[in-house]
């Protein structure tokens, strides 16, 4: 047997172990993996000097095309994804004319043009008539997971309609009747968030921990509880979106214990910044909120005992923001060139994360949670060729030149991606993205 792509010589590491040796890729696919001695000739040979050798991360939480054309960001951001060890992006996205059937093809169109990895889509319930057609979407789209959205004011500067617990519910009883179907919660009381913000506002502070008290932990916490009872009254399946409390964790793992399916994500900027750090201003204002060392120190807890699910990084590339007035500023952040290279230095290198749990964070989880099992997530035959060469000893700067706000800008990671290779193609390699791979990206959101 050739191979189109062989890897040798790595540290092997997939959600349930790891091994020395490597894998060959041919019509991008994994068609064998083991000791360097079993694997074939290759096309093209990669040595990886020892280094780790992962699944390709899948980011299960991004916002494209929300302010910048969408065409233009599923080529930049898509580039800034492979560029940290992302092969796979899913995009929450939202629609709010009547149907989203058409919306579908357009966007699935656009991004495959531009997309230099594999992407797909979350559809927000925007309006009552998205909830009537789940059961049409499902069945001509492919698509099975739908975000409901707290927090927001009708007024707010994103655009979001916000929720409402008719629309959840009525939404969930048809959802548990989809087989892999889920509703995706963005949690925080609405109601009692925009009082406390007009109280907070009154006193004319400006600063990032006045934003973080204006909808404390506790709207986020309250707002879980409520959505878990409706799963459980439902028997829908349940993923908590974006999850900065540490309750957030320790309430859902009670409820699995009930057997009610409902999983965690949070975010790395969740586990690495708190609103009260001293660089940061209204420019780290992220929906919902920055919270303080003891949410985060919780979310930690829940990272390294199994009760967080899975990571997302809430990637979304807003204009630059104005830093006029913290409550009409735009919420939001980039990650995605930096989103591994944060866990492995807080994680792995801070907090002995161990790698194997990392890629069920990053890569194997998501996959399930999903629906892209077995096609993607592992390191084994048969599974798409989506894979991350990663040098834990590598120190670099966080610099960045693109879109959207960094609140990273300076530090100093170690750990990173070196090599990003998305169904066989080799995206990234030297600190540069193959420019001539624009187009490749393939929607994973497609009918049975």
């Amino acid at each position: 047997m050739s191979a189109d792509l062989v890897i040798r010589n790595a540290r092997v590491v997939r959600h349930d172990g790891e091994f020395h040796g490597g894998v060959a890729v041919k019509d991008g696919k994994i068609v064998l993996t083991g000791a360097d001695s079993a694997l074939p000739k290759g096309h093209r040979e990669i040595d990886a000097g020892g280094r780790v050798l992962m699944p390709g991360v899948i980011d299960p939480h991004c916002h494209l095309g929300v302010k910048y054309p969408y065409a233009e960001d599923m080529r930049t951001e898509t580039a800034a994804a492979a560029s940290g060890g992302v092969t796979t992006a899913l995009l929450y996205i939202r629609n709010l004319k009547p149907s989203y059937l058409p919306f579908y093809e357009e966007r699935k169109a656009l991004g495959e043009e531009n997309s230099i990895i594999d992407f797909g889509f979350h559809f927000g319930i925007q309006r009552e008539e998205h909830i009537a057609e789940i059961p049409e979407i499902a069945a001509k789209t492919g698509v099975r997971s739908f975000k409901c959205y707290f927090g927001y004011e009708p007024d707010n500067p994103i655009g979001i309609v916000p929720a409402t617990d008719g629309w959840v519910y009525a939404a969930m009883r048809i959802l548990s009747k989809i087989p892999g179907a889920l509703i995706n919660v963005h949690c925080e009381n609405t109601q009692i968030a925009s009082w406390m913000k007009n109280e907070i506002k009154a006193t004319g502070r400006q600063d990032l921990g006045a934003y973080t008290e204006s909808r404390p932990a506790f709207c986020e916490v309250e707002t879980i509880r409520r959505m878990i009872f409706l799963a459980e009254r439902t028997g829908c399946s349940l993923h908590l979106v974006h999850t900065s409390v540490g309750m957030g964790p320790v309430l859902a793992a009670e409820a699995q214990a009930r057997g009610v399916h409902v999983t965690v994500e949070t975010c790395q900027h969740y586990l690495t910044r708190t609103a009260y750090d001293s660089d940061l201003d209204m420019r780290a204002k992220i929906s919902p909120p920055l919270r303080d060392k003891e949410e985060q120190e919780g979310l930690w807890r829940g990272v390294m005992n199994g009760s967080v699910y899975s990571l997302g990084t809430d990637h979304v590339p807003f204009f630059p923001k104005k830093l006029e007035d913290l409550w009409s500023e735009l919420p939001g952040v980039v990650s995605f060139p930096w989103e591994l290279s944060l866990m492995l230095h807080f994680g792995v290198h801070q907090r002995g994360l161990p790698l194997s749990r990392l890629v069920q964070l990053n890569s194997a989880n998501p996959a399930r949670r999903f629906g892209l099992w077995p096609r993607k997530g592992n390191i084994e035959v048969g599974f798409d060729a989506d894979l991350v060469l990663v040098d834990l000893d590598e120190e670099r700067t966080v610099h960045h030149t693109g879109k959207g706000t960094c609140i990273y800008e300076g530090w100093k990671l170690k750990g990173w991606p070196v090599l990003t290779v998305s169904r066989g193609a080799v995206v990234y390699e030297n600190g540069e993205i193959d420019e001539s791979l624009f187009g490749r990206g393939r929607c994973l959101s497609r009918p049975s």
